[in-house]
């Protein structure tokens, strides 16, 4: 599992942490291991803070301004299954408390979106580990601006829309082997078996990413209308 928290709230050896802040945990007297490709650009990071300060615009115009520059210049570029490997059963650390504003709550609702996974916030002492609550609007703010921002290809649920593009790059990686076979479907060269596997495997996984999409959007309206009824 991921989680996220600040370098003050965790004071703890347990597992693995990650800085993901510009400064990679200087100013917190921060000694472990970073990952920069996850750490906001500068520009829109300083111009979201003149904002905050001059109250030029709203609190809520501004976050979302920031969101939206993160999405766009850091997270739109990245793999999340990548990241999810790379950093699974460790903890995402930057600066601010957990109920801020902060960019490691951008990154935990971008993963819980598209992978279908929770990534809590946590708070630790040595091994006295406690979830604690995030900021929900954040999460809000990243699917509407995703959603915008992406080929939904017909679906409500960004996670369904995720699985149904990379079934379609599936598909495009597998059209690259398909001239191994003949009019007939047979192969047009004895020595094309690794070719014929990769072929068919691509072509599964595509199928099977496509129903994943389909069971992935039919739980997402299901969801909305459970809340729906919850709200009533």
């Amino acid at each position: 599992m991921i989680s996220t928290s600040s370098y003050r709230n965790w004071q703890s050896d347990k597992y693995k942490t990650y800085s993901i802040s510009g400064d990679r945990g200087k100013k917190a007297g921060y000694h472990g291991s970073c990952l920069p490709i996850l750490a906001p650009k500068f520009s829109f990071w300083k111009e979201w803070q003149k904002n905050k300060e001059l109250g030029i615009i709203s609190e809520e115009e501004n976050n979302k301004y920031y969101v939206e520059c993160y999405y766009k210049q850091v997270l739109s570029k990245l793999d999340p299954e990548k990241i999810y490997r790379k950093i699974d059963n460790s903890i995402l650390l930057c600066y601010e408390d957990n109920s801020e504003f902060c960019h490691r709550h951008i990154v935990a609702a971008w993963l819980e979106l598209l992978l279908n996974i929770k990534v809590p916030e946590k708070k630790a002492n040595d091994y006295n580990i406690e979830i604690v609550e995030r900021p929900s609007y954040i999460k809000e703010y990243l699917e509407d601006i995703m959603k915008k921002n992406c080929d939904m290809h017909g679906f409500n649920s960004l996670r369904a829309a995720y699985l149904f593009e990379k079934g379609e790059q599936l598909e495009q990686e597998a059209i690259k082997f398909k001239d191994i076979y003949n009019d007939s479907g047979y192969y047009t060269d004895v020595n094309t078996n690794q070719k014929v596997r990769k072929y068919e495997s691509y072509m599964q996984q595509a199928c099977f990413l496509r129903c994943d999409a389909d069971e992935a959007e039919q739980q997402y309206n299901e969801q909305n209308q459970s809340n729906k009824k919850l709200i009533k």
